[in-house]
């Protein structure tokens, strides 16, 4: 086996691999986010009529 489509088929994989870990793999292995909680426990209410946040 030649030494250059050695090196092609292994950047290949590498490629392809590199694709699959981001695309697929991240995305399965990433905790979802949750939302950043008040400090009153998510009791806080800013809006319009009711803002507690002063």
């Amino acid at each position: 086996m030649n030494i250059q489509l050695l090196l092609v088929i292994l950047t290949f994989f590498a490629a392809v691999g590199y694709i699959l870990y981001t695309f697929v793999f991240k995305s399965m292995l990433q905790k979802k986010k949750r939302a950043l909680g008040t400090l009153d426990g998510g009791k806080t209410k800013c809006g319009k009529n009711d803002c507690a946040c002063h």
